[in-house]
């Protein structure tokens, strides 16, 4: 979790505090009911906000953006299904060598990173762990990006880690 993280979690639970206490402070004045009119509008954003922030907690698929180096773990992809209008998704289990923990990221389906994500994982069946290529982008602008702007993401084998075969 960044810092930013946790004290945005810290103010979701203090500054309710806070204003409950101003209530009780503001209470033996005539006027305190203006006090009590906002801190009933302002406390469900505070709790909506803590729900949003517990989400990109560890454990739930986050959807910020990947981070530069990884080792890939697994992934399950889930194609679209136009029956249903379901867009599909992608899930990948990453760690990073920032944190001790693996974490989830959930990815909108592309097919050509169905297609790498299979490349990967046989690769990973192998016993070969495979970590993100940074190469040369395809497109000529040179921003990592394909031509949809979506990111570009490749997998290689890490170096110098070889498992055994899983078969």
């Amino acid at each position: 979790m960044s810092a930013i993280q946790t004290i945005a979690i810290t103010l979701v639970y203090l500054v309710p505090v806070a204003l409950l206490a101003l209530l009780l402070i503001a209470q033996h004045r005539r006027h305190a009911h203006w006090l009590l009119t906002s801190l009933l509008l302002i406390l469900p954003v505070f709790y909506v906000s803590h729900y949003l922030l517990l989400q990109q907690l560890r454990g739930w698929p986050s959807t910020a953006a990947l981070p530069q180096q990884f080792r890939l773990l697994a992934f399950d992809i889930s194609e679209p299904d136009p029956n249903t209008d379901r867009p599909g998704q992608i899930l990948l289990w990453i760690h990073n060598s920032d944190s001790d923990q693996p974490r989830v990221y959930r990815l909108n389906y592309r097919k050509d990173l169905h297609q790498e994500l299979v490349g990967a994982g046989q690769r990973l069946a192998e016993g070969r762990p495979q970590v993100r290529f940074h190469g040369r982008p395809s497109n000529p602008a040179g921003t990592g990006a394909d031509t949809d702007g979506q990111e570009i993401i490749r997998f290689r084998d890490e170096a110098g880690r070889s498992l055994p075969s899983k078969n």
